[in-house]
């Protein structure tokens, strides 16, 4: 595992543990993340005011959560949700992008900030998610949460407890979703249909959660039931829209929307 050995502070020996447990799942995203928290030349001290106060956030957080009684897995998906936005950010910040200016990363008379709040947030959902495809989405929001001043603390806490709700499967729906005219998919709502393969139906249950949640549409149709659901119909709207773009949903592989697109096309089987 990556070990830069440069900054003796504990809170970053602390993090650096945390962040070297998420090397399976993170990869070379690690080394990236260390180098950026560790200062020096190519770290976050050479990167202005903007790349101190998220190193001193992510460096706040990572001490905190290590002192926590975590199982392995958690700790490999903690550590990989923080090495990949840490490495996320760093790149951001390298290429010209400036944090957000708006007090986000002040710290109030309680020690604590709203960087910090929103930063345990996405990890300790991360913590607790079995579905690991999620990960690298999650640190998505994490890393888009320090540079956009559109995520209230309001809006991160809401995105992230739908997140947590939402499974892996329905954040593919989002995207395919939104780029849904690439797919040759039904153009009609599945009443009347002769046939309904479980394949289908248990897609269609996940549509409707999503639609009933009024994260997509349904061509302006009301859906009351799962057979209501028009799939060339359905795009992203109010916080399924933002879950979209903050998650960076296009990132998903395109083979995993491609099975989706198969089942609700319009040559699959009726």
């Amino acid at each position: 595992m990556y070990n830069c050995g440069v900054s003796q502070t504990k809170g970053f020996k602390k993090t650096r543990k945390l962040i070297n447990a998420g090397v399976e799942i993170a990869g070379g995203a690690v080394g990236g993340a260390l180098g950026f928290l560790a200062g020096g030349p190519l770290g976050a001290a050479a990167l202005g005011a903007g790349g101190t106060a998220i190193s001193k956030t992510l460096i706040h957080i990572g001490d905190e959560l290590s002192e926590r009684l975590l199982g392995p897995r958690e700790l490999t998906r903690i550590g990989a949700t923080l090495a990949l936005a840490t490495k996320e950010i760093s790149e951001r910040i390298k290429n010209g992008e400036n944090v957000r200016s708006d007090g986000f990363f002040e710290y109030d008379e309680s020690g604590r900030s709203k960087a910090d709040e929103l930063s345990e947030s996405v990890l300790l959902k991360s913590q607790r998610e079995p579905e690991e495809k999620k990960i690298p989405l999650l640190a998505h929001l994490l890393a888009n949460i320090s540079f956009s001043t559109e995520i209230s603390v309001s809006l991160g806490e809401q995105m992230i407890k739908a997140v947590e709700q939402l499974t892996y499967r329905q954040l593919c729906i989002l995207r395919l979703a939104a780029i849904n005219e690439h797919f040759k998919l039904r153009k009609t709502d599945y009443r009347g249909s002769d046939t309904f393969p479980r394949e289908v139906y248990q897609l269609m249950h996940e549509c409707y959660d999503l639609y009933n949640r009024g994260f997509i549409s349904n061509a302006g149709h009301a859906a009351l039931g799962i057979t209501d659901i028009a799939p060339a119909g359905i795009r992203p709207q109010g916080l399924g829209a933002d879950i979209h773009n903050w998650m960076q949903l296009w990132q998903i592989p395109i083979e995993d929307i491609q099975l989706l697109a198969d089942v609700l096309s319009d040559t699959a089987k009726k």
